[in-house]
């Protein structure tokens, strides 16, 4: 029967009004820590948005249900290349290639499997490795870590992206280094194996399984003990021990027995190998067979006690013998000396007469200072290889007029290239010289090409080249200039006086350089007096109007054909027109001069390959 409040005394009131305070002080706490704790997953919502909007790496949500994505941060929408809204809305398995959706569609299968919920209690969650697509068609492979969780009724896996490309290209680049390795060690004819501390074969090569008589996989996980003969066994393992102790390798031999009795002399190698922190692992060693090598090097040593015998007895007959023959080398020394006189006195009438050659050279040239050739601004240089060479210019002019009234009416210079240097070089310059005097100021020609048409006449019937059964084959190449000047008036002055240059080559170039460029003329190709010359070919002429301030340059190969330089290459057509366009507006005594300290610079060390001939001149 319950108690009426009039009717409880006042002590049960007091206690029933502090039981009802204590439970609204309950209350008011609870609502307190609700509220609390409700600002609180308030707050954190707000900050896991920012943290998954702001992630750096690509985050999915996916329905777990029905498998579609929900949501993306923008490191996401950066790594597949796609905008948000052509993320949302769209299967899980849309992100991965085509080819390979039903594995991946068994995959999410299995996340969102309950059974397998056991996965996720881990710290990384239900991680694996995948491959996904990107919108232009690449295939990156990544790393996905996915965990559960609930939103709102939703249940969703929130899966998020490990770009690990260079990973995979290292675990490759690993692989096919690991496996180059073994195929290496395996295609080596040595006996090639690896133990640990306990002497347990860890790994060998195809060699070593064909000495042991046994398959890899019977040897690796196995002992000395296992595979061979007790005695052997203890031998092989105290020198792994030793190996183990030891700073260096060591190498050892060792007898080894097979059925049948055959033995076989094996030298090894053995040295220990250590894990990154210079931790022992173990032995590996290589062998060979040396059995064949060592009978051969007894047969040696039993061989050389034999030989040294002999020699004794060879060396007092050789001694006898030298005796014998220092008689005889006196006589021969003597009978040596009296030659080596004769053939120094020869060389020396021979070096006379090849010098007395070069007078006789020198002396059908121009002045060889630059001077006397007709022309106040001019430069020769002409250098042979030797004391008498195969190059040689030539010069002449032509007059009007007698006394005071004399005037040039023309100038030829001609630079010639004759088979060879030397003495043989030389005979052909004589040659040459002469058909030119001839042609030029025997029989008045003064056309350039004519004069190299006629020339190439003169030199094969000189040599009888015209005919097939003469043995010798020589010709020369060259370059001929004639200029014409006009007479001087008293109402034409000199530096008006027209001048023109006619120029042809057989094989020889002319530059010249007007107004800072340099122009080459090349000769026609057909060289003068060899066996394949042709006499009724017609050389070509090319006019030049000279203007005031050009200049002209006529040369033979032998400065553009000079190796030098680092890499030892020719000087080059190219290089020495490039150098005359430099030199062109300098006095030519400077020109000669730039030109030859140019020549020794890049010759350097290097041996001269030709004669040198170089004539420049201007107006």
């Amino acid at each position: 029967m319950k108690i009426r409040d009039e009717d409880k005394d006042k002590e049960q009131l007091i206690k029933e009004l502090k039981r009802l305070r204590r439970r609204i002080i309950k209350l008011k706490v609870t609502e307190i820590r609700y509220r609390r704790a409700k600002n609180l997953l308030k707050k954190s919502r707000k900050q896991y948005s920012i943290a998954f909007k702001e992630a750096k790496l690509p985050i999915l949500w996916i329905d777990a249900e029905e498998g579609k994505i929900i949501n993306c941060n923008q490191a996401a929408e950066f790594f597949f290349e796609k905008t948000k809204e052509e993320i949302l809305g769209q299967p899980q398995i849309s992100i991965h290639p085509p080819e390979k959706a039903e594995f991946y569609f068994r995959i999410f299968k299995i996340q969102t499997d309950e059974k397998y919920a056991f996965a996720y209690e881990d710290k990384s969650g239900f991680a694996y490795d995948a491959e996904v697509l990107t919108k232009s068609g690449e295939i990156i492979p990544v790393h996905i870590s996915a965990s559960v969780s609930s939103f709102g009724k939703k249940r969703i896996i929130q899966q998020i992206f490990r770009d690990i490309t260079k990973y995979k290209q290292s675990e490759n680049a690993l692989k096919n280094a690991l496996n180059f390795s073994e195929r290496l060690i395996d295609t080596a004819p040595y006996p090639i194996f690896c133990k640990d501390r306990h002497g347990i074969y860890l790994n060998c090569n195809t060699a070593f399984a064909r000495f042991v008589g046994a398959h890899k996989s019977k040897i690796v996980g196995k002992t000395d003990f296992d595979i061979f003969p007790k005695e052997i066994g203890e031998h092989f393992r105290k020198k792994d021990e030793e190996a183990l102790g030891a700073e260096k390798p060591k190498i050892s031999e060792e007898w080894v027995g097979y059925p049948g009795g055959k033995k076989m002399l094996i030298e090894t190698l053995r040295g220990i190998y250590s894990d990154s922190e210079g931790n022992i692992i173990g032995v590996v060693g290589i062998s060979r067979d040396i059995t064949e090598s060592r009978k051969i090097s007894d047969m040696i040593k039993k061989a050389d006690i034999i030989n040294r015998k002999n020699i004794m007895e060879a060396f007092k007959k050789a001694t006898k013998n030298v005796m014998v023959a220092q008689q005889q080398l006196k006589i021969k020394n003597t009978r040596l000396n009296e030659t080596l006189e004769k053939v120094e006195e020869a060389n020396k009438k021979i070096m006379d007469s090849i010098r007395y050659a070069k007078v006789i050279q020198s002396a059908l040239l121009p002045n060889l200072d630059g001077t006397n050739i007709y022309l106040p601004d001019s430069f020769v240089i002409w250098m042979p290889k030797d004391v008498v060479g195969g190059d040689i210019f030539f010069k002449d002019s032509f007059t009007e007029g007698a006394g005071a009234d004399e005037h040039v009416t023309g100038l030829i210079f001609a630079v010639i290239d004759c088979t060879g240097h030397g003495v043989p070089g030389a005979f052909m310059t004589m040659i040459a010289s002469s058909g030119l005097r001839r042609i030029i100021k025997d029989e008045g020609c003064h056309d350039p090409a004519r004069i190299l048409k006629q020339l190439n006449f003169i030199v094969k019937k000189s040599l009888q080249q015209d005919k097939k059964d003469t043995l010798s084959n020589d010709g020369l190449d060259a370059a001929i200039c004639f200029i014409k000047i006009q007479k001087k008036t008293d109402a034409l002055k000199e530096e008006d006086a027209e001048k023109i240059l006619i120029f042809a080559g057989a094989k020889l170039p002319l530059i010249y350089v007007c107004d800072n460029e340099a122009d080459l003329i090349k000769g026609d190709k057909e060289s003068i007096g060899y066996k394949k010359s042709d006499l009724n070919f017609d050389f070509t002429n090319h006019t030049v109007h000279i203007k005031k301030g050009m200049s002209f340059y006529m040369f033979t190969d032998g400065f553009t054909d000079q190796l030098g330089g680092e890499k030892r290459r020719r000087f080059g057509t190219t290089r020495f027109k490039s150098l005359l366009r430099k030199n062109a507006g300098l006095p030519f005594e400077i020109q000669r001069k730039n030109l030859l300290e140019t020549f020794e610079e890049y010759k350097g060390e290097n041996e001269r390959q030709d004669d040198v001939t170089v004539l420049g001149f201007g107006f």
